[in-house]
């Protein structure tokens, strides 16, 4: 049993100073920041969204994972959030056993998005954020784990190939935090993925809002 893509990032409660950053930069930010559903707001910058499903599996949680859960095994669901066939979001989600026979649906998504499931509920809360920026190694292994799974995902494979290249805008940021509602608790995290193409909506995209 292993765990979680990202249970070795370097999590923190804040992020850096912006002072002196580029502007396309803090057009990041403002999505990092974003305490609505990434799933709405993606959709309104691309004319195809879709969800598309890499793996599930039972995984061990590192310490600070499980202090969030309560539990120190889950169920992990990675996905990768497509605008126009472009991969913009990797996410995993984590929740335990109890959170599943709370919550069935949880168990059946498919190719559904976790936001469309959990930001129906009236009673949903978001826990405060914490933020990783990967280094050049955490790339890497992402790029060999997702590419050795069951199903190969082209599209991320070169984008990450390109990446480590240096033909991307730099190392891609993360964020995670529990979404609740009374019935069960989902740690998701989220890492939004550079581009080759300089108008990507992640970067320029605050200048429509």
């Amino acid at each position: 049993m292993s765990y979680p893509a990202d249970a070795h990032w370097s999590w923190a409660t804040s992020l850096p100073d912006l002072e002196g950053e580029a502007q396309s930069k803090t057009h990041l930010y403002h999505w990092l920041q974003d305490r609505g559903s990434l799933t709405e707001r993606l959709r309104q910058y691309c004319q195809h969204f879709r969800v598309q499903l890499l793996n599930t599996a039972q995984v061990k949680l590192t310490a600070d994972q499980a202090a969030w859960l309560g539990v120190e095994r889950a169920y992990c669901r990675e996905v990768l959030l497509l605008c126009d066939e472009q991969p913009w979001v990797y996410a995993n989600s984590l929740y335990s056993p109890a959170a599943l026979s709370a919550v069935p649906a949880l168990g059946g998504l498919g190719d559904s998005a976790l936001g469309e499931l959990l930001f129906e509920h009236p009673l949903l809360t978001r826990s405060e954020f914490e933020f990783a920026r990967l280094t050049v190694g955490q790339c890497q292994q992402l790029n060999q784990r997702l590419t050795s799974g069951a199903q190969p995902t082209a599209e991320l494979h070169v984008l990450l190939s390109q990446l480590l290249a240096g033909n991307v805008t730099g190392l891609p940021w993360a964020r995670r935090s529990v979404l609740a509602t009374p019935e069960a608790a989902v740690l998701v995290s989220e890492l939004f993925l550079p581009s080759a193409n300089p108008n990507h909506a992640l970067y320029t995209s605050l200048n429509k809002e």
